[in-house]
């Protein structure tokens, strides 16, 4: 088995072939690394200048893909590091984990990681959003095991996901109506409001609300209109809808048309009469569905229609289809999103030293650089704890009253979680580690998107 680096400019035919009958077979499926989701972003994404893709190859079939780049290891220093989380997978793909045969996941996982420095890559890999459990994690585990590989976990996130066997057990039918919605999953006080906010449209509206699964390119004509009506066509704010951006709308065609050719599409317009009310889509890549896009129409906000229609898409999937899982492409911050699906996967950061003195050097040093950061972090805070306790005390001095809220000098400053060790195997298992990722506040429920995570 050989590794190739491949431009995405310099693909094949064969290759594009070839990358398709892996993404239909691989082990963990990704449809973020899916050739009708990634083949043609160079075009209209400039942060995807720099994204090639690592291949495990056997005789021109393809065993293992992971979609890369590199960056520096610190903005001042000289060293760079391959990544998976580049410009364009970490803002347009929350999930990053490679495409695995599935008869011989370590042995293609082996290939990469090994092959990293001979196609002229850094030894040194971020593996971003790995599932921590599962046939990508046992691959890994086995490669470790069986190499000198150091690895070192950096952080860890939570997921949504909905597993067939976890809504089906609690939501075994669809409740009647005109939209048919599987509500068991939902907690109690979430499944009152979606049944609430149905009466709600039905009465307003004048119409109950149904959902559409259309198979036709006028959807996407219709969902161009749907977004750039909403917030994210307002240009003088820095709109994001597509049709603001002539080369994005492009590549969503290519992509729906991609996906619609083989089968693989799932467009669902959510109406009341003839008002639209949300337009969403899925993609089916290696059996499992993965949410893409999704719009809803601003005006009739107060029936949250972006999670009746979510609702309505995982409906679809677990009634419909035989796919034992929907994964929404987002993750678990995005709150109001996040309580309609029912399972949760833990994805982990990782660093990974495939070889070379100074990868290993680096992660063998990283609990120790985590801990002298967390030492720095709170003697900055203690520092301002004393400046604060000064300003009061001269402030008190001349007869002005103290302010609120200022920590005593003295006050126990909280404690820093640290989260990495180094091993020769994966640490995969759940110690607590928290993200040390910005946590966002999440728009509305149901707000369109350009890409997942979903608004």
């Amino acid at each position: 088995m050989r590794t190739r680096i491949i431009d995405l400019d310099a693909l094949a035919p064969a290759d594009l072939a070839s990358w398709q009958r892996l993404a239909d077979r691989a082990v963990s499926p990704n449809a973020f690394l899916d050739p009708r989701f990634l083949a043609t972003v160079r075009a209209a994404f400039p942060e995807s200048a720099d994204l090639r893709l690592l291949v495990a190859d056997d005789g021109g079939e393809w065993q293992g893909a992971l979609a890369v780049t590199t960056k520096p290891v610190h903005a001042r220093l000289r060293w760079r590091t391959t990544t998976t989380g580049g410009d364009f997978m970490t803002s347009h793909a929350d999930r990053h984990h490679p495409l695995l045969d599935r008869d011989r996941p370590a042995a293609a996982l082996r290939s990469l990681l090994t092959g990293l420095r001979a196609a002229g890559l850094p030894g040194l890999l971020q593996l971003q959003h790995v599932p921590a459990d599962g046939p990508v994690a046992d691959a890994l585990a086995a490669v470790c095991a069986g190499t000198r590989m150091g690895l070192v976990e950096r952080r860890r996130t939570v997921a949504p996901i909905a597993l067939r066997h976890t809504v089906l057990g609690r939501s075994p039918v669809a409740e009647d109506g005109p939209l048919p919605l599987l509500l068991g999953h939902l907690a109690p006080d979430d499944a009152k409001n979606t049944r609430r906010r149905l009466r709600g449209i039905a009465r307003d509206l004048g119409a109950p609300a149904v959902a559409d699964l259309v198979d036709d390119d006028v959807l996407d004509d219709e969902f161009v209109e749907l977004q750039h009506a909403g917030w994210k066509g307002r240009a003088e704010t820095g709109g994001a809808s597509l049709r603001l951006h002539p080369r994005r709308e492009r590549w969503f065609r290519e992509v729906t048309s991609g996906f619609r050719g083989t089968g693989d599409l799932v467009g669902l317009r959510l109406r009341a009469g003839d008002r639209t009310l949300w337009i969403g889509y899925l993609l089916r890549s290696g059996g499992s569905y993965f949410g893409f896009l999704d719009a809803y129409a601003e005006e009739h906000h107060r029936y949250s229609p972006g999670s009746i229609g979510r609702l309505a898409a995982l409906t679809h999937v677990f009634t419909r289809t035989d796919a034992p899982l929907f994964d929404p492409g987002f993750d678990a911050r995005y709150t109001v999103g996040a309580r309609l699906f029912p399972d949760r996967r833990t994805q982990v950061d990782l660093l990974v030293a495939t070889g070379g003195l100074l990868p290993r050097t680096v992660v063998a040093g990283w609990p120790a650089g985590v801990r002298a950061a967390a030492w720095s972090t709170r003697t900055r805070a203690r520092a301002r704890e004393v400046v604060a306790l000064a300003e009061q005390t001269v402030r008190g001095s001349a007869g002005d009253e103290p302010r609120d809220g200022l920590v005593a000098l003295g006050a126990r400053t909280p404690e820093v979680e640290v989260s990495g060790r180094p091993t020769h195997a994966p640490v995969l298992r759940d110690e607590g580690a928290a993200s040390s990722q910005p946590q966002p506040v999440a728009p509305p429920a149901g707000a369109s998107r350009t890409l997942p995570p979903a608004a």
